[in-house]
């Protein structure tokens, strides 16, 4: 079994060997913005062209807003909402179909890139062939499970009902206060647990090829066998995570920069960080985990 900083070092290697492992993120970025942009024609078909651009620049203004004035953007916020008001319907039923679309182009390819990197891993090398593989095999599966996963976090408000109780039978603000600051401290702990130990999910039911309900349990079982390794794993990615952000926050002190951060930074997310973090995710598993029949993994070493 690899340490761990060596499922990172052979990882990287793994990642350096094979820069065709960013396809899958290039092609969900790709393939969530094409359909964005059929739905917002759809949308200018139905309502109007002249409204879609008056939405689009309010959205626009706010965000400038938001981003450089101190003040909050009633006035622009007010003018948005009364121009969305005769389209509410319409609105709420393209943000649900931009929401299940985006999520299953999202989990296909993501079950493309573990499969790539599982092949990689096992193998040294992979092709594009493995994204549709993978894809078809564990999409739908990966897209339930997803669902799943939110319910599980969703429950996590139980924590927050006595504070609503405590509003309704008492009028002790201090009380009040008490009972909900312990809840948000219960359902913050509650998330960070469930987030850490169902990271492991996606990669346990892509490289088993199991069900959504077997591949949280196979999830939670290796995160329950592999505690530190797991916890380091996740810590990691909550570190490069923040470095990111701090990198984007200086480069925001002018529209200028601002814009060529945004550019930048999502091609070093969707050409390094995602791929090179999906390599080390599924080399923890395959190095740790019993896979396919009950059968040892092999991994190739790296160097």
């Amino acid at each position: 079994m690899e340490r761990i900083g060596d499922v990172l070092r052979n990882g990287a290697y793994t990642w350096k060997q094979n820069p065709v492992l960013c396809v899958p993120f290039l092609l969900t970025f790709l393939f969530q913005l094409l359909f964005f942009v059929f739905l917002l024609i759809g949308l200018a078909a139905i309502i109007g062209t002249d409204t879609v651009t008056e939405i689009q620049s309010q959205v626009s203004e706010i965000a400038r807003t938001v981003q450089y004035a101190d003040e909050p953007p009633i006035e622009e916020m007010t003018e948005l909402s009364r121009l969305i008001a005769p389209f509410t319907r319409i609105f709420i039923a393209a943000f649900i179909i931009l929401m299940i679309a985006g999520a299953l182009i999202q989990t296909f390819f993501s079950a493309g890139a573990i499969g790539m990197a599982k092949t990689a891993t096992m193998t040294g090398t992979t092709r594009t062939g493995d994204i549709l593989k993978y894809g078809k095999q564990s999409a739908i599966d990966l897209f339930l499970a997803g669902i799943v996963i939110m319910l599980l976090f969703l429950v996590g408000i139980v924590f927050l009902l006595p504070g609503a109780i405590m509003i309704m039978i008492t009028d002790s603000i201090m009380v009040q206060a008490s009972i909900m600051f312990i809840g948000f401290i219960f359902l913050f702990l509650y998330a960070i647990i469930l987030s850490i130990g169902l990271a492991s999910v996606k990669y346990a039911l892509v490289i088993n090829h199991v069900d959504a309900i077997e591949g949280i349990k196979r999830g939670w079982s290796f995160f329950s066998d592999h505690k530190m390794d797991v916890f380091l794993m996740w810590l990691l990615m909550i570190g490069i995570s923040m470095i990111l952000g701090v990198f984007g926050q200086i480069f925001y002190i002018n529209p200028v920069s601002a814009v060529v951060w945004q550019f930048v930074g999502t091609l070093i997310n969707l050409v390094i960080v995602m791929p090179l973090v999906t390599v080390w995710w599924t080399r923890l598993y395959l190095s740790r985990a019993v896979i396919a029949r009950d059968s040892p993994s092999f991994v190739v070493d790296s160097y």
